[in-house]
């Protein structure tokens, strides 16, 4: 009867180690995916900042450039409560119109001011793509903990749940698909 005991209480702390040792890998996790979703943050606003900057140029350049049409996307970010998903692809849509502005106004590709926000935009854009795949990466060793067992069981314990990535756009290609 004793060795049955030291048995059952052998194997009940192996186990309460084995899922201390999940708990903490989800911890890791959780402040990995916070740190890439800060950092995304920061130059998602950086963005939004230097394209309102570019609108501002692009108005006072050209007085064919009415302020509404430039600052839609931004005017829609900024007065709605967007989670980052959708800030990623409003942003993504706003940068598209800004450059397919530049190419059709090649006065505006000349402008000084704007070739220097175009390099800071050039590196926020890899700075986000960094970010998003270390985002990414870390999500999937994250839901893979929150689909296997053992470490499912603690994930059901503390609730948590699986997450979303960061996809990649190609707009030109979802607007093709709308107009058909």
């Amino acid at each position: 009867m004793y060795y049955v005991i030291v048995g059952i209480v052998a194997l009940f702390m192996i186990f309460l180690m084995l899922e201390i040792s999940y708990y903490n890998k989800f911890q890791v996790y959780h402040i990995k995916i916070s740190e890439a979703l800060n950092n995304m943050d920061i130059l998602f606003e950086k963005e939004k900042n230097l394209l309102e900057r570019c609108t501002t140029i692009i108005k006072d350049s050209n007085k064919k450039y009415k302020e509404e049409i430039l600052l839609d996307n931004l005017i829609k970010i900024k007065n709605k409560k967007i989670d980052r998903f959708e800030l990623n692809h409003q942003l993504t849509i706003a940068l598209r119109e800004y450059y397919g502005m530049l190419d059709l106004d090649k006065k505006l590709s000349e402008i000084e001011a704007l070739k220097n926000i175009n390099e800071d935009l050039i590196e926020i854009d890899n700075d986000l793509n960094a970010a998003k795949k270390y985002y990414n990466d870390n999500i999937v060793f994250y839901n893979k903990l929150v689909k296997c067992f053992p470490s499912s069981i603690v994930a059901k314990l503390f609730h948590y749940k699986k997450e979303e990535f960061f996809k990649e756009e190609k707009i030109e290609t979802l607007e093709i698909l709308k107009e058909k």
